[in-house]
């Protein structure tokens, strides 16, 4: 991902940010997953983002009996990732 690499052995916060679903999820390789989770040790606004979104999470998990379309959750995810970039600009 061209932008969002890890920057001299850790990640920034607008990486974190980017990639928090990938952490949340377990999509990253455990290389990744170590400098995202260092960052959050280290990071209290990105800590409190990461509760926050594993919450929302866990609410929608607690709350859904049934699993949401790939694409649309492909498209939730490119929305957030799109409101997120605009919020950063």
């Amino acid at each position: 991902m061209s932008g969002h690499e890890p920057h001299e052995g850790h990640y920034e916060c607008s990486d974190v940010m980017y990639r928090i679903y990938e952490y949340l999820d377990g999509e990253m390789d455990s290389g990744d997953m170590q400098l995202v989770a260092r960052h959050l040790q280290e990071c209290g606004p990105c800590l409190a983002e990461h509760d926050l979104d594993a919450a929302l999470k866990a609410l929608v998990r607690r709350s859904c009996h049934e699993e949401a379309p790939a694409e649309l959750r492909i498209q939730v995810v490119h929305r957030i990732t799109m409101v997120r970039r605009e919020l950063d600009d």
